[in-house]
């Protein structure tokens, strides 16, 4: 399927509770990054590699998103929308639309609140390359422990690491999927991503994990927020 026939089905329906008391008054997805809120950039950025076909799922303050994208001509986009009457979880939306999707097609899922530079031309194409039933988009990440850890046998300190880095991967809340992975979700309940990835492991069904090495940030509070502006602002002024 073409990338501008392909579906990108957008997570829009938190209540940002974490950014209170701003979002009392503006939803989440509306939040500014600069003059343009978070949700637009993250469909602009679908838009570079010919994506145009948005499905949204709203929730709380539903009316405002949908009153802001409209059906996204204004955009160059083409937008729909569904509503969530209760939290259904990352995954448990897809019930609500599993119909839209042909078992051979694939889609994206990704959360509303997700900046990033991704390719996600080159995201599709290695789910179908590899003829992969769901790529989950990750992200590497370092902790730094605050602390000197010990290492001890038999009471007597034989060592110590200063400070030491951690890695590990973990999810960046964008995922590609083959649309028969709607049809295993319950119906309007809640069921998480990491629900439906453990039930295709379970089955042996292949779970394919794509790097990102492209700046990625998961926007959930005003110190993500800031961040992304600050970035977005050094690459207008080049």
């Amino acid at each position: 399927m073409p990338n501008n026939e392909t579906k990108v089905v957008i997570l829009a329906g938190g209540k940002g509770t974490r950014f209170h008391p701003f979002s009392f008054v503006i939803p989440k997805p509306l939040m500014p990054i600069g003059q343009d809120p978070i949700l637009l950039h993250l469909i602009n950025q679908f838009k570079r590699d010919q994506f145009k076909n948005f499905i949204v799922s709203t929730g709380y303050q539903a009316e405002l998103v949908m009153a802001y994208f409209g059906n996204g001509q204004k955009f160059d986009a083409n937008i729909e929308y569904f509503h969530e009457d209760h939290p259904l979880g990352t995954a448990g939306p897809l019930s609500l639309i599993a119909s839209q999707f042909e078992d051979d097609e694939y889609f994206f899922l990704v959360n509303g609140d997700v900046y990033t530079e991704l390719s996600f031309k080159k995201m599709k194409d290695f789910a179908i390359d590899n003829s992969l039933d769901i790529v989950v988009g990750c992200v590497e990440k370092i902790e730094k422990s605050s602390f000197g850890v010990l290492e001890i046998d038999s009471s007597k300190i034989k060592g110590i690491i200063e400070k030491p880095e951690s890695k590990f991967s973990i999810s960046s809340g964008i995922y590609v999927l083959n649309g028969r992975a709607a049809s295993q979700i319950p119906f309007n309940e809640f069921f998480t991503m990491p629900d439906l990835i453990n039930a295709y492991l379970k089955k042996g069904l292949s779970v394919g994990a794509y790097m990102i090495s492209d700046f990625w940030m998961g926007i959930e509070n005003v110190e993500n927020l800031d961040e992304v502006l600050k970035r977005t602002e050094r690459i207008k002024n080049g």
